[in-house]
């Protein structure tokens, strides 16, 4: 399902086919001006970088799952927000979702490597950040 619910135009008297027609066209150019958005965005750096924070934050790549009830069903609604923009994503621009997914990837070693240089010149070990023996 998609996110347009919200956008629908709303039909003045359904009983005149001319209100009904003008409202599903204004509906077919709602859904258009979407998928050309998401389209957009995701040709570029940013815009793909955008959508992967947005659905890491939706807890897409993660196990939603926390043992505490209420905190599960608020997760779940926002991963089933991350489903429908993943879903969006993949029908609409599947390359894209493949090329975002490769520097989400190269970004996150490049933090990787990033991070342990930094702990090897100061000195520190995970074990000290973890609260191991001093």
């Amino acid at each position: 399902m998609h996110l347009k619910r919200c956008l629908e135009v709303q039909v003045r008297n359904a009983s005149q086919r001319k209100d009904i027609r003008a409202a599903e066209k204004a509906s077919a150019e709602s859904e258009k001006a979407r998928v050309d958005f998401i389209i957009a965005a995701m040709s570029t750096i940013q815009g793909r970088a955008w959508f992967y924070q947005l659905l890491v934050s939706c807890s897409l790549f993660a196990d939603p799952y926390t043992g505490e009830a209420l905190l599960d069903n608020f997760v779940k609604g926002q991963r089933n927000i991350g489903l429908s923009i993943y879903n969006d994503i993949v029908s609409h621009c599947p390359d894209q979702f493949v090329v975002m997914m490769k520097e989400a990837s190269i970004q996150e070693a490049l933090y990787e490597r990033r991070t342990e240089s930094e702990s090897e010149s100061d000195g520190t070990s995970d074990a000290e950040y973890a609260g191991g023996p001093d």
